[in-house]
């Protein structure tokens, strides 16, 4: 269902902003475009909206969640009519993995209370974060305005008040939705609607003659018994069809899993072409959702989360902060040949240093509350802070258990290609980043795996990758030499 297309990006935009503007997760709109910067994207530079999707191999009935896919497929039956839309989500982390299965809708509720779960309120508390022990309805509500309780006690389908989070593995096993897609679900979805959950990292599908294939894993996540089922599938539609696949096509596909549907099956000689083409897209101007950034005032609280000398960094910052869920206003300011970036303006002194709290605890950032007279020229002790940053593994990186540390080293692999042309255009984007990676070869295929760096243990690897995931969008996995 749907179809690709390509838009040129705008000073300013981000890859969360037009993610949300047409419907993707911030998985998605990454994963088509490697390489590109998440938060500071070149204007001009042409991307992909991956708008094309394979339903997942499952009863289309009620409502279906792909976890690998991270998307919800809600359908319904209209006499002789089948439709179904789709729906970005933000579904459970590594640690708190979102369930499988068949569920359903048991109640639904307008403006939820949130009652914290006490292993939540447990992990909050390590960090210096203490929860009530419910939440009301409000901006710091994380179910936002709607919820869907599913007859999995503890597992609901709600909102969000953290946007730039879907599409990601960010929760703590619910599926949350953005504000407007929630609303949509919630007025036409009845109690009693089946929900099935499942996880299905690679679909096969059928559209005017024409077998795609879609992945979601690299070759080093799917098992040999998946291989194995693919291949059987494959081979199946090959029997039927009386047609020959484009080996040539799995085979890159599997290795680059870049999540877009792409033919595989050889038109015969002869046949009218009935791949679905591309199209460009204008740039809408204004983004939908796109976090409001007011003007600082002399009179309103304002705090300092960095003092930079690097423009491209003080940009970026400054965006993650604004996507922090409740919002958090911030814009970088020139002073003396460096950038500060000023997040603000508050209300009172207590919403300022309710901010610096959650820069602390949700970024590590270290920042500090500004004179009021400094909100419009920042003073110059402010000016001469220090921002430090502390690192921490990111859900991202995929980080081996019990596995000792290898002789051989490690290095940050920031993808996998079967055509060496293709990693060597991701090598030449992390150079203009200022990034120097090498390509490795290995397998009978060979694939093509972009490195960064080396290092002789695994906890610096760790480090290094989630240094370059928050400083520049650049999502790795470890890479055993």
């Amino acid at each position: 269902m749907g179809r690709l297309a390509f838009i040129r990006l705008e000073k300013g935009d981000t890859l969360p902003d037009l993610a949300r503007h047409f419907g993707l997760g911030i998985k998605g709109i990454t994963a088509a475009n490697p390489g590109v910067n998440v938060w500071v994207p070149k204007a001009g530079e042409r991307i992909m909206l991956p708008l094309s999707f394979v339903l997942p191999d499952a009863p289309r009935k009620g409502i279906v969640i792909n976890l690998a896919t991270v998307r919800l497929f809600p359908y319904r039956d209209e006499g002789d009519v089948l439709t179904v839309l789709t729906y970005p989500v933000g579904v459970g982390t590594e640690e708190r993995p979102s369930p499988t299965g068949q569920m359903m809708v048991v109640r639904k509720t307008i403006r939820p209370t949130w009652h914290v779960p006490a292993s939540i309120a447990e992990d909050h508390r390590k960090k210096g974060d203490l929860l009530p022990a419910k939440v009301l309805p409000g901006p710091q509500n994380p179910l936002g305005e709607y919820a869907l309780y599913l007859s999995r006690p503890s597992y609901l389908i709600h909102g969000t008040n953290k946007p730039a989070s879907i599409g990601l593995k960010a929760t703590n096993g619910c599926i949350r939705l953005y504000p407007e897609n929630v609303k949509k679900l919630f007025e036409n979805t009845p109690v009693k609607t089946p929900v099935l959950i499942v996880n299905q990292p690679y679909l096969i599908g059928k559209n005017n003659g024409t077998v795609y294939l879609e992945v979601h894993a690299s070759p080093e996540d799917l098992a040999p018994a998946d291989f194995d089922t693919l291949y059987a599938k494959l081979r199946k539609i090959e029997k039927e069809s009386g047609r020959t696949l484009d080996w040539n096509s799995v085979r890159s596909v599997l290795a680059e899993a870049r999540g877009i549907p792409v033919p595989i099956l050889e038109i015969s000689p002869g046949k009218e072409k009935q791949v679905t083409e591309a199209v460009e897209v204008r740039h809408p101007g204004e983004l939908f959702g796109r976090p409001e950034i007011p003007e600082l005032k002399a009179d309103a609280w304002s705090v300092l989360a960095a003092d930079l000398h690097d423009e491209i960094d003080a940009v970026r910052m400054a965006a993650i902060i604004s996507h922090q869920g409740p919002p958090i206003p911030a814009r970088v300011v020139s002073k003396n040949g460096s950038y500060q970036v000023v997040a603000g303006p508050f209300n009172d002194i207590s919403e300022a240093r309710d901010a610096i709290k959650r820069l602390k605890i949700d970024l590590e950032i270290d920042a500090r509350l500004m004179e009021r007279t400094a909100a419009k020229t920042p003073s110059a002790v402010a000016a001469k802070e220090e921002q430090k940053m502390k690192k921490v593994a990111p859900a991202a990186v995929e980080r081996p258990h019990g596995v000792p540390e290898n002789p051989g080293g490690y290095a940050l692999q920031i993808g996998v290609f079967a055509e060496e042309k293709n990693a060597l255009s991701l090598i030449e984007k992390l150079k203009q980043q200022g990034y120097g990676a090498e390509i490795r070869k290995d397998g009978n295929g060979p694939l093509h795996r972009v490195l960064l760096g080396r290092f002789d243990t695994i906890k610096k690897a760790l480090e290094e990758s989630s240094l370059i995931l928050k400083k520049d969008g650049i999502e790795s996995v470890i890479y055993r030499y």
